[in-house]
């Protein structure tokens, strides 16, 4: 069992930090685009995903569209 504890979500962050995180989490897919296959780019959309849920945000979702 969990314990009660206090944390910080989206809406108590400053922008700045808001940002911060929306931008390392683009940052990290445009990384895992650089690799064959969408197996790195789904494991970045399942973990940044949780991160955003875990401060209270709705979530990530990914689509991947072939440019050939």
């Amino acid at each position: 069992m969990i314990k009660e504890f206090q944390s910080v979500g989206i809406k108590d962050m400053h922008p700045m930090q808001i940002k911060a995180l929306m931008d390392f989490i683009d940052f990290s897919f445009h990384l895992a685009a650089h690799f064959e296959g969408e197996d790195v780019i789904m494991e970045v959309e399942d973990r940044a995903d949780d991160l955003v849920k875990l401060f209270g945000g709705v979530g990530v979702t990914v689509s991947v569209e072939d440019d050939h």
